[in-house]
């Protein structure tokens, strides 16, 4: 997975672009989330994201110092979005190398655009990384692939895990789905499907199972002929007081306030 960081002070924006966006066509996980740049640029030294999506203009510090103070500390790239046509801002982004600089409001086909053309270039600088990593100098200073395999097959089966579980909580996300059931899918613990899944997606199995459903939730309110408690049942809920409390804490507002207001 490659792992995104979102630095943005308006949470509403923040909250719908976790929600919103398809990261799994990207092969990306949100793995944290920060409301201004110096909030931002201490979780970014922390988690080491492959991507961050930062605002420009934002209380403590602004997305541009923040920037600033990471270059040469971390090897992330940058996506930066704004509510200001300054070419200012946009030339300063440049000589920080940022990969794209997005107004808002954000338009979804170039904002898509943008995540594969960034998850494409991140993948490709791994699988050079992954090569390097198995050439082995040999005395005549030819080099070789260290034992015939340019990948780690336990991380590979390590990996298989996550992906399985993640299947499996796309798949049955509208039932009562629990760590149990999908330890016992996959043949393995709960304790080590909790400490793989929390390792490889920066979740945890509950909070990715609760994001998966808000996502849908989103989806399913864009249509005004569907009552809140019906799309609380079609995505895992049998209590729609308690998907709307869920909801509101996710995404700042009331399922009702969203499906009236924001759609």
């Amino acid at each position: 997975m490659i792992k995104v960081i979102i630095v943005e002070d308006e949470e509403f924006i923040c909250n719908g672009m976790i929600l919103t966006t398809p990261w799994e066509n990207f092969q990306c996980q949100v793995v944290g989330k920060a409301a201004n740049g110096l909030e931002g640029m201490n979780l970014i030294k922390k988690i080491k994201p492959d991507i961050v999506i930062t605002d420009v203009r934002m209380p403590k510090m602004d997305g541009i110092n923040m920037i600033e103070n990471l270059k040469n500390v971390v090897d992330t790239q940058y996506i930066i979005i704004s509510g200001y046509d300054d070419f200012k801002y946009a030339q300063q982004a440049i000589k920080l190398g940022v990969k794209d600089y997005l107004l808002k409001p954000i338009d979804d086909e170039e904002f898509y655009r943008t995540l594969e053309n960034l998850s494409e270039y991140i993948k490709g600088r791994r699988r050079e990384k992954e090569a390097k990593k198995h050439i082995c100098p040999k005395a005549n200073s030819k080099s070789q692939f260290c034992n015939g395999n340019s990948f780690d097959e336990a991380y590979d089966g390590r990996v298989k895990y996550v992906s399985e579980a993640i299947d499996y909580i796309k798949n049955n996300y509208f039932q009562n789905i629990n760590i149990k059931d999908l330890a016992e899918n996959l043949y393995i613990s709960e304790s080590y499907l909790s400490r793989l899944f929390k390792e490889h997606t920066g979740y945890t199995l509950v909070e990715y199972i609760t994001n998966y459903r808000m996502n849908k939730a989103t989806e399913l309110l864009k249509d005004h002929t569907i009552k809140i408690y019906e799309v609380a049942e079609l995505v895992g809920y049998n209590d729609a007081r308690y998907f709307s409390v869920l909801f509101k804490k996710h995404m700042g507002v009331s399922p009702m306030e969203f499906k009236y207001n924001f759609v």
